[in-house]
């Protein structure tokens, strides 16, 4: 987000000064389509051609020196580089998205979200790749786990998912597994900050059938955004519009799901069965 943030400055403080792209890019000695990617949030800026853009846009005094210091925090690297080399195309995103969202809101309609999983249930869903290496596997399971760290953090996210039946009931290793699993939602319901409800299938159909995804709020002015996951990357939506769809979906579906006692009751009977 400091990074989005930042590029809408930019894109900001260029239209306020009147320069086109072209002479953006002469004035760096690069191209313009590097200061649209800049602009876009495709690429980070790096700290000299910051203050460089700041010279030309005749930045001064403590709001350069603010945008300099975000240039220094967007471009740190973050606790998951580490495992860099097991990130598809997005997982960045998502991550960082999880560690300075002040909400999230989850629908999943096949199985447990990453930030609930148990390390036996996240292991047996990585396991279902065909190409899947088990020294991989396992350093996957490293990393689900550790995203899960924001849930008991003072600071973290306000979290509140909604798992459809078909989640609950779809078998992820053996039995044992999954009674582990269920015992770890019972735990994450009852912690002041989670909220975990069930979307039985007498709810009939709804507007997110088929669409699992992910909405992060965060403080400030920051707009909301929504994150799909496909099988191989992820997809970001921004516009207001969209987001609004993907809103309004998200509180159909927790109007129609189990109030958190009922589900917390339903969770413990599958537990029993």
């Amino acid at each position: 987000m400091q990074r989005r943030r930042l590029a809408a400055e930019l894109h900001r403080l260029r239209t306020n000064a009147r320069r086109t792209l072209e002479e953006v890019a002469e004035h760096l000695e690069c191209s313009p389509a590097k200061i649209s990617r800049i602009e876009n949030n495709q690429v980070a800026v790096r700290i000299q051609d910051a203050r460089d853009l700041l010279d030309l846009y005749g930045v001064e005094g403590p709001h350069r020196e603010e945008l300099l210091q975000v240039v220094r925090e967007a471009r740190k690297k973050g606790w998951w580089s580490r495992y860099s080399d097991l990130m598809e195309e997005g997982t960045e995103t998502i991550l960082s998205l999880e560690d300075e969202a002040a909400s999230i809101l989850i629908y999943e309609n096949s199985l447990v979200n990453a930030l609930l999983q148990t390390p036996d249930y996240a292991r047996a869903c990585l396991l279902s790749r065909t190409d899947a290496k088990l020294d991989v596997i396992q350093r996957q399971v490293e990393l689900r786990m550790t995203r899960q760290r924001i849930l008991t953090d003072p600071d973290g996210p306000a979290l509140t998912v909604v798992l459809d039946e078909a989640a609950l009931r779809r078998s992820v290793g053996d039995p044992t597994v999954m009674r582990e699993q269920f015992r770890r939602l019972l735990t994450d319901a009852d912690r002041q900050n989670t909220t975990v409800l069930v979307l039985p299938f007498s709810a009939g159909p709804h507007q997110a059938m088929g669409f699992p995804f992910c909405i992060f709020g965060f403080n400030g002015e920051d707009p909301r955004i929504v994150y799909v996951e496909m099988l191989e990357r992820g997809h970001l939506i921004e516009s207001a519009k969209d987001v609004g769809r993907y809103t309004a979906a998200f509180e159909q579906v927790q109007a129609r799901a189990l109030n958190a006692t009922e589900s917390v009751h339903f969770i413990e009977k599958l537990m029993d069965s």
